[in-house]
């Protein structure tokens, strides 16, 4: 994401949000931060599993995910996999997805672009680059992939 790249400003408390940490800490802080900018709407699960239970509930909207990478049993990378090659039904595949991880490595950056991450945030997690983060996920336009390219896309090696 470049530097120079526009930001576009929006209001928050329409939005519908999950976010995705097997840390509590990282979970509440995330949490915190959005009531605190007036997100609409925040939903919270310590796993990717648990996050696809909640996608799978038709009376929960979720506009954007903020995701975890380094999780045990599915990773961040593999739930956006998931999502973008259509594994989820009920999920749409360009729903927005903001990468969190402990690592800037570069395997996990290079996978997590070519799953158009509309978002990628190195922790430590601030409220600035949080809020960078989701106005430049809903400013730029995600023209999708075929589910088989973003199939083709190779996981980082584990960490």
């Amino acid at each position: 994401m470049a530097a120079d790249e526009p930001l576009v400003v929006m209001p928050f408390d329409r939005l519908r949000m999950l976010i995705v940490d097997d840390d509590r800490a990282i979970l509440d802080l995330v949490d915190a931060v959005l009531r605190l900018v007036g997100v609409g709407s925040v939903t919270k699960s310590a796993s990717g599993l648990g996050a696809l239970n909640i996608l799978a509930d038709q009376r929960k909207r979720i506009d954007c995910i903020i995701c975890d990478h380094s999780m045990p049993n599915m990773t961040g990378i593999e739930l956006l996999r998931g999502i973008r090659t259509g594994q989820y039904d009920q999920v749409p595949r360009d729903t927005k997805f903001i990468m969190i991880t402990a690592y800037g490595q570069e395997a996990v950056v290079r996978a997590a672009l070519g799953l158009d991450v509309n978002g990628y945030i190195v922790k430590p997690i601030n409220k600035d680059a949080l809020v960078k983060a989701i106005h430049r996920a809903y400013g730029r336009p995600l023209a999708l992939k075929s589910a088989e390219e973003y199939a083709a896309v190779q996981p980082p090696p584990d960490i």
